[in-house]
């Protein structure tokens, strides 16, 4: 009788071990469960938190991109209808936009009303900055493409507060602009109508500029070519012929090479521009074109002329030399 009493407490003391053990078992994987889910809920609500800051992020990269993209172009647009009816080519005038490199400004009477005036401004950008945009114009008045107009478009600095103009910063902004622009559009316009019997002119057009318009190319963030100095050969003789290697970047199949005569480091108003007739693209740093003939010696600028624009120059060149 009391062995049978002390198995059975015994059996009831395994059972009720068993059972705490047990319990302290489901106690623990329900503390692991706990935590495996705490930790859960913290990760998707760390991975929802940086999604949503990367769509806000996101939100204002894109809003600032696309308050630049509206204001370089209704910036550009104001610069094409005003040089459309104001060719910006003579002498007289200034800006003098022919073959200006760098380019030069598309209205206004220079750098004081340009900066002193929102003229130039066109359309206000965030933090006091404003969209500068540049012109340089090719001019063939006996040619149906009468004038072809190259627009780059950057975002420039804050005006300055007292409206003086810092020319030699202007003339920075639209070296690089030239180089890097935001924007790049490249304009036709003829100033002669067809209905018009002997209008064409050697002198700038007065009636009928900008009767026809043609957009060439809207590019935005182009790579612009350009050509390293010097090139070589660099002289050659009136009647052509001479073959000339050319290097630098950005060249591009359908590229031309153009010699533009020059006196004392700008182009000369005759406006000399004659159009190699062959080229030949080695790679997008080389470029071989043979020398076209001109009728007068002197020296020429050399200009690479891609889809996306032309190559800059200055009076250090590039140069060739005609004897």
């Amino acid at each position: 009788m009391g062995f049978e009493k002390e198995a059975g407490e015994a059996r009831l003391s395994g059972r009720k071990a068993a059972w705490l053990h047990g319990s302290r078992d489901e106690r623990g994987s329900s503390l692991i469960l706990a935590l495996v889910f705490i930790v859960a809920v913290s990760l998707i609500i760390t991975a929802l938190a940086t999604w949503a800051l990367n769509d806000l992020n996101n939100t204002a990269v894109f809003s600032s991109a696309r308050s630049l993209q509206n204001a370089a172009q209704s910036a550009t647009e104001v610069a094409i209808q005003s040089i459309r009816y104001t060719p910006l080519i003579s002498a007289s005038v200034t800006p003098n936009t022919l073959n200006a490199s760098s380019p030069s400004y598309c209205w206004g009477n220079g750098p004081s009303s340009e900066l002193a005036t929102t003229d130039f401004t066109n359309v206000p950008f965030s933090g006091g900055a404003y969209v500068a945009v540049w012109c340089s114009t090719a001019w063939n008045p006996l040619s149906t493409n009468t004038r072809v107009v190259t627009f780059s478009t950057c975002l420039a600095g804050a005006l300055p507060s007292d409206g003086s103009p810092p020319t030699s910063a202007v003339t920075t902004a639209a070296t690089a602009c030239a180089a890097n622009p935001t924007l790049q559009v490249i304009v036709t316009f003829d100033d002669y109508p067809p209905f018009v019997t002997g209008a064409a002119s050697l002198g700038p057009c007065a009636t009928y500029c900008g009767s026809t318009k043609t957009v060439n190319n809207w590019v935005w963030s182009p790579t612009v070519p350009s050509v390293t100095l010097p090139i070589s050969p660099s002289s050659g003789s009136v009647a052509g012929g001479t073959t000339v290697s050319i290097t630098g970047t950005g060249f591009v199949s359908g590229s031309t090479v153009s010699f533009i005569r020059e006196s004392g480091g700008t182009p000369t108003l005759s406006n000399v521009v004659v159009a190699s007739s062959s080229i030949s693209i080695n790679s997008s740093t080389s470029i071989t074109a043979v020398a076209p003939a001109v009728t007068a010696a002197g020296t020429y600028f050399v200009i690479v002329t891609t889809p996306t624009g032309s190559s800059p120059y200055s009076g250090a060149g590039p140069i060739f030399t005609y004897s």
